[in-house]
């Protein structure tokens, strides 16, 4: 056999085979690529490459389909929002989707952490100056006298006429100057004492520090949001409404930076 033919007959079996393989393929049925991807089922669960399966139950008019899309606008008998949707579709078919967790909900005598951050800072600088001048003076030029004579006439003074000189002067300066800045962060648990027909929680915590002589006790009431609390059980002080925190420290410190029973004796009188 010459190299013509050869080459001829390779050629032939070359294109046979890729007609072959070319039917082969045309007559297999669609393969699945991912059981969990979105273009991997039809909306009747059949295979092949489709839609994607709608998010929304049929026969549901479009414009409540676009409401149930977003969370939260479905308002219930009472005025509250509805809890989302969950789109079983969606979670069995995506590899992110996550259902969203059921809200905690709060009883009377839990406990939660209120983590206190409060910054004050306050500075205050005034001054006050006033004068105050009073001048009186004043001459008794004339006046009565009796005499056995004449009886009432005018009086006649010999050492000359009496007079009156008065002079006063006030002069206050004050000067005052205020500065300050408290800033206080720690944690304590509080209890929660009431729970209100919306959700809101009534707390009120306590809490004593003591070290050798220092020591300090921290008092907190008010009233937070449910929806406020973290999935840690925590929430700030700063959320908190009606917020009220004593402070109240105690030892030799404190006792070092307080005025003197005098001193506050003087501040309150003020007699100067």
């Amino acid at each position: 056999m010459t190299a013509t033919h050869r080459g001829k007959s390779l050629a032939g079996r070359a294109i046979f085979a890729i007609a072959a393989l070319a039917w082969l393929l045309l007559c297999l049925p669609s393969a699945v690529a991912q059981h969990n991807s979105l273009l991997g089922q039809r909306p009747n669960g059949g295979a092949g490459v489709g839609t994607a399966a709608t998010t929304q139950p049929a026969g549901q008019p479009e414009a409540g389909r676009m409401r149930g899309c977003e969370p939260g606008l479905h308002a219930g008998a009472k005025g509250k929002p509805d809890k989302p949707r969950t789109n079983a579709t969606l979670l069995h078919m995506s590899p992110f989707a996550v259902e969203a967790p059921e809200p905690e909900k709060f009883g009377v005598n839990d406990q939660l952490t209120i983590i206190i951050r409060e910054t004050k800072t306050a500075t205050t600088d005034s001054k006050l100056q006033s004068k105050k001048d009073w001048k009186l003076d004043g001459a008794l030029k004339k006046w009565i006298s009796l005499s056995d004579k004449n009886g009432l006439q005018a009086g006649q003074f010999q050492a000359g006429n009496p007079e009156v000189a008065l002079n006063w002067n006030n002069d206050y300066k004050g000067d005052g100057k205020y500065d300050r800045k408290d800033e206080f962060t720690t944690r304590i648990q509080a209890t929660i004492v009431d729970v209100k027909p919306n959700g809101t929680l009534v707390l009120e915590a306590h809490k004593s520090v003591g070290v050798d002589d220092e020591g300090y006790t921290v008092t907190l009431t008010g009233d937070c949001r449910s929806r406020d609390v973290t999935p840690q059980n925590t929430v700030l002080s700063t959320q908190i409404a009606n917020l009220r925190l004593d402070v109240k420290d105690s030892g030799s410190v404190r006792d070092a930076t307080r005025r003197g029973w005098i001193q506050r004796g003087l501040d309150f009188l003020r007699p100067f």
